[in-house]
This record gives C-alpha cells, structure tokens and sequence, in this order.
C-alpha cells in the first residue's frame, strides 16, 4: 500500500507573502481598505493541512503597522468621501487653448504628411519643365590638345615616323583632323516619340500628383477634426464623470447617515462607499483619457508633446455640414465626381494609355541627332612644320536620324504589353477607389442618421435617469424608502449623460466624414460657433413635421350620413340630443389637445435653442410638458372616438314611429 503523500509545510517568508497578498487582495481604491483581524482575533481551526497552513502564517506574519485607533459604530469601514482628489495625470507645462479651425489651419500648415505630399506636386511641375524641353538643343563649349609622336599608318597600308600636334577651342570639343567634333556645340539628340509623348505624360502626372496631395490633406484633416471631437468628447465625459462622483459622495453622506442613527444598515453604507470610490476611479480613467487624446491631437498639429491642448467650445454642439435628407445616390454621385482619389485614379488611368501610345508609335518615330560647332584648329607634324601652327576658324553641322528596333523587334512587343498590363492595373485601381468612395458615403450618412436617432434616445433617457435620481434623492432625504435604492437610478444617469456624449461625438465624426467623403476638406473657416439644430431639435427631427391643427379628425363619409341621418329621425330624441352636444364638446377638446400639444412642442424647441451646455438639464420640463400635453390629446381623441361610436351604434337602432297625422292614410305611414 503506497504511503500518503506529505503536506506541503509552509516556510515563514512563503506564509508572510500569503498573509501580505490577503491584505492586498481587501484593499479598495485610492489606499481604502478593510483592516484584516489580526492572528489573536482569527476564529478557531478545526485542523488540516490548509488550517494548519493558516494559522501558521497568522502566527510567523509581521504585525501591520500601528494605526489610529477606528471609530466605532455601524459605519466605522465607511469612508468619508475627499472633496479633492490628487490629478493621476501630472499638470502640463504649457496649454494652448485652440478651436476647431484654428486646428485644421494649423494642421493644413505644420503637418509634414501634407508637406510632403505637397513636394511631390513640386517635384512633378519640374518633371514637366524637363519633359517640355526636349527638343531645345545643350549648349556646350570647350577645347581640345591632341599629340602623337611615332608610327602611324596611313590608309594606304604604309608606316611613317610622325610627329603632329593639334589644338581646338571654340564651341564644342573633341576635334581631330578632319573629322567633326565629338561633342558639338550646339546639340539635339532625343527620341521623337518621347518629345511628343513626355510632356503630355507629364501633365497628367501634374494632375495625379495635385489629385493625391488634396487626398492627402483630406485624410490629415479629418484625422485632425476626429482627434479635436474625441479630445471635446473626452473632455465632456471627465466633466459628467466629476459630477457623477459629487453625487455619489452626497449618497454616501446620507448612507453613512441613516447608518450612524441605527435607521440603515452598515452594508449599504459600505455598499454606496464602493460606488462612490467607482465613480472615483472612472475620473482617475477620465483624466488619462483627456491627456491621450490632447497627446495624440498634438502629434497630428505638430506640436510640442509637453503642450497640452485644450478643445474651446461647447462640447455638445452638433456640426450640420450635410443635409441627410439627400438620397444616398444622388450623394454617392457628387462624391464620385468630387473625390481627389477618383481623380488620382483618372489621372493614372491618363498616363498608362499615354505610356502604351508612346511604346506604339516609338518603332515608327526616329531618333535624331543634330550638330553644330564653331572654334579655332590649328596644329602641325614633323612633315609639315611648324608643329604647332596654322591656326584659323572652323564650323561643322551634323544631322542624324535613324529608327531602331529593339530584340528585331520583339522588344517592343514585350514593353507594349506591359503598358497594356499596367492600363489595366490603373483600370482596377480606379474601380477601387470608386467602391471605396460609394461605401463611405454611405457608411458615413448612415453613420449619422443612426447617431441621430441615438442623440434623440439619449436626452430623453437623460431627462427620465435625471428626474428620478432627483425623486429618489429627495424621497431619502425625507426617510422615505431605503438610501441604498438611489444607486440604481445613479447608475443610469451616469450611463444616460456619457450615452449622449458618446452619441453627439459620433454624430459630429460621422458628419465630417460625410463631408469629406464628398471630395471636399474640413471647413477651414468656421464656423467656430457651429450653426447647427440644438440636441432637442435632433431629438424630435426624426418625426415628419406636424400639419397645423385646424379641426380635430372627421369621421368617415358614410358615418357623417348615419348621424345626419339619427339627427333628422330622432331629432327630438333626448338622448341622441345629449350624444350630439357631447360629440361636439369632445370636437372642441381635441381641437384644443392638439393645439397645446403644438405650443408644447414648439416651447421644447425654442427652450433647446436657448439652452447652454450647462443647463442642458434644464430641458427636462418641457419635455414633461409635451408628454403631458401628447397624454391630455390622446385622451380627448378617445373620448371623441367613444361617443361617435356609440352614436354610429344608436343609427344602427330600430327607429321609433313618429307622430301620426290624420290628413295621411295608414297604408302610406306604414310605407
């Protein structure tokens, strides 16, 4: 029988780091913790290797440090909340507040990606220069010194001893005896193919580079306005975040509270202190946010890393550069003639059938070759002295065309059909950058009715977490239900307030990228107070217009006939009497509901264009007032409905026989 396997006993520094990571394990944030008991406190064991393990580490642990004695009572592990709290982002040496196009001019100034593309259209324009002189003629000048002492062979076979000597200055060099000089003075040698097809290659090169430098700036500045919103964005969100913790801390006074007068239990004291501490991390979280996000808008301005930037404006202010009322075609039309890439794509498509008429016509078009040169020869031999002499003028003109075919020709079929290849390789290059437009224009408006939707969603989300936080806050703070019940609404205004952040953030990025997936830049000026519909505005903006109430809704034409009808038979009927003066009470109060809930409407709207970032909260009563007025119309337009129906209901009734009269026979009233 296999003897048991022997406990693991614990050494004295493994059993200190177990108690030391226990301790680590009950710490809360910002150095807030639950003492640990220490060893005498520790419940009895009941033995084993894991107990046995325990208490040895109880006993080896050193003893923490000494403290202030804890208060006492239920809410002794509460903890007070700090009015101030310590940044976790060091404070920058130097800030630059900075708008929006302040940024993109910046931006369009300082950014060495749009330089460099900007170069390229530099570099092309020289390109083309070079390609447009072609056929204007080098210039060169010079001279010569030729000697020769020995044997020399003449064309007849026969070696004489000769000495000679000779010297050329003028235009041009390299002149011997009687043959022209090397390097004329006035020289042309270009391929006729390439002076008629390199300038025109060179214009659309002009054309591809400017396309590709406005893309360039086009993707830098919208990098630029996505980095300034999410920088505005996170600067928002640090701000709900700091409020949201001041009102957890106000929670967790009134907890702590009900707690030390023996009316709430010390876990919820506990339990809003661990929100509240929360709510203090995500600000600690919200800070370095702001700091990464000013950090990377830095690096895209070319600034100084050390300077942080700070966004000016109303950080809930929505841009409206786009219509989204437009059809996402017509859209996607005016992109595709717009887009620099499409240009670019055009432009290249341009030079590769330029290339592939060049390599056709270049078997066809031959090379030429003119010289002219002008200077003074002279020189001698040993024959006829002197050895240096005879010196005067000298011109030569030399013209040379000749054709070529390269390989036999072969060559040349192999370079056209790469230019072909390379047509269609520009060909699909431009198809794609067509697809690429189409998807982001309607990425991008989608983008933006959806981010719309959410703003609306949002503020009336917001307007309900903030009216019932405030109920709820009020209600404890009247002994009325349990404190820890205001964490739950807290909660959902935390969400609600960071929901619409997000949701006009992303609904001004989706409007920039909208307009730039137009083909145009960011607007370099302005606005810098954005004119744009008010949050509330884009919340009712997805519901179509309301016609003016004029009169409340009319029965149908066959249902006005019946109670024209009731009215003519019964007409001294008591209770159709009282029906019809009903309905007609019931018309005037619908007419009056719709025409409330329209000045309701209208009084959210002008409340919302009025509003500021600050009181943005503001706007909750008039949207309780719309709902309330939308509630009194619905209920007229029912009770409108219900005594109509109960109208149509008594035509379809037997009719009672009218009053008999004695001038007609009994046959005929029956009739």
């Amino acid at each position: 029988m296999p003897s048991p396997r022997p406990t693991r006993r614990p050494t004295p520094a493994r059993a200190a780091l177990a108690w030391l990571l226990g301790l680590a394990g009950c710490a809360a944030q910002d150095g807030y913790f639950r003492p640990s008991p220490s060893p005498a406190e520790a419940p009895a064991v009941a033995g084993g290797p894991r107990d046995e393990a325990i208490t040895r580490a109880q006993a080896v642990a050193p003893a923490p440090p000494a403290e202030s004695p804890a208060p006492t009572g239920p809410s002794a592990s509460v903890p007070v909340p700090e009015t101030a709290m310590a940044p976790s982002v060091p404070p920058p040496a130097a800030t630059l507040p900075i708008n929006l196009p302040s940024a993109l001019k910046l931006a369009e100034a300082e950014n060495p990606t749009i330089g460099q593309a900007r170069a390229r259209i530099a570099e092309a324009l020289a390109q083309r220069q070079k390609a447009d002189v072609l056929l204007l003629p080098n210039l060169n000048a010079g001279g010569n010194y030729h000697g020769h002492v020995g044997n020399q062979q003449r064309s007849a076979g026969n070696i004489i001893n000769l000495s000679q000597q000779a010297f050329y200055f003028g235009g041009g060099a390299g002149a011997y005896a009687q043959g022209p000089p090397e390097v004329p003075a006035v020289l042309i040698s270009t391929h006729l193919t390439d002076a008629i097809y390199e300038p025109l290659k060179a214009r659309q090169r002009v054309d591809e580079a400017r396309a590709v430098a406005s893309a360039t700036a086009n993707d830098v500045l919208l990098e630029v306005a996505d980095h300034y919103l999410e920088l505005h964005g996170a600067t928002a969100r640090l701000a709900a975040r700091r409020r949201t913790e001041g009102e957890a801390a106000e929670v967790v006074r009134i907890t702590r509270s009900f707690a030390e007068r023996g009316l709430g239990r010390p876990a919820d004291a506990d339990r809003a202190a661990t929100e509240w501490r929360q709510r203090r991390a995500e600000v600690r979280v919200a800070e370095e946010q702001v700091a990464v996000a000013a950090a990377r808008l830095a690096r895209r301005l070319h600034l100084d890393p050390s300077t942080r930037v700070e966004p000016v404006g109303d950080p809930l202010a929505l841009y409206a550069l786009i219509d989204l009322g437009a059809e996402t075609e017509a859209l996607v039309q005016a992109a595709v003639r717009a887009r620099p890439e499409v240009r670019a794509g055009n432009a290249g498509v341009a030079v590769a059938e330029t290339r592939l008429r060049q390599e056709l016509a270049r078997p066809l078009l031959p090379t030429l070759w003119l010289g002219f040169s002008g200077g003074a020869f002279g020189g001698g031999s040993n024959r006829v002295p002197p050895l240096l002499g005879h010196f005067g003028g000298r011109t030569d003109f030399d013209a040379v065309a000749y054709w070529t075919l390269q390989n036999l020709g072969v060559g040349n079929l192999a370079t056209q059909r790469t230019r072909r290849a390379e047509i269609g390789a520009a060909v699909a290059g431009r198809s794609r950058a067509i697809t690429r437009v189409r998807q982001e224009v309607a990425a991008a408006r989608g983008d933006a009715l959806a981010r719309r939707e959410q703003i609306g969603l949002a503020l009336a989300q917001l307007a309900d977490a903030d009216d019932g936080f405030r109920k709820d806050l009020q209600r404890i703070r009247g002994a009325i239900g349990r404190p820890i019940e205001v964490l739950d609404n807290l909660r959902l205004l935390r969400k609600s307030r960071e929901d619409l952040i997000d949701a006009v953030v992303g609904y001004n990025q989706a409007q920039f990228r909208l307009f730039v997936a137009l083909g145009s830049p960011p607007p370099l000026r302005g606005p810098t107070d954005p004119v744009a519909p008010p949050v509330a505005r884009a919340l009712l903006a997805s519901n179509p217009p309301r016609p003016a109430v004029t009169e409340a809704p009319k029965p149908p034409a066959e249902v006005r006939e019946d109670i024209a009808r009731l009215a003519m038979l019964r007409g001294g009927d008591d209770a159709t009497r009282r029906d019809l003066a009903e309905l007609a009470r019931a018309h005037q109060r619908t007419v009056d509901a719709m025409l409330g809930y329209d000045k309701a409407q209208s009084a959210l709207l002008d409340a919302a264009v009025a509003a500021t970032p600050a009181d943005r909260v503001a706007l909750r009563p008039a949207l309780v007032a719309l709902g309330e007025s939308h509630r009194r119309m619905i209920a007229a337009q029912l009770d409108y409905d219900r005594i109509l129906w109960r109208l149509v209901g008594a035509a379809d009734a037997p009719t009672p026989p009218p009053a008999v009269e004695a001038s007609k026979p009994a046959g005929e009233l029956k009739r």
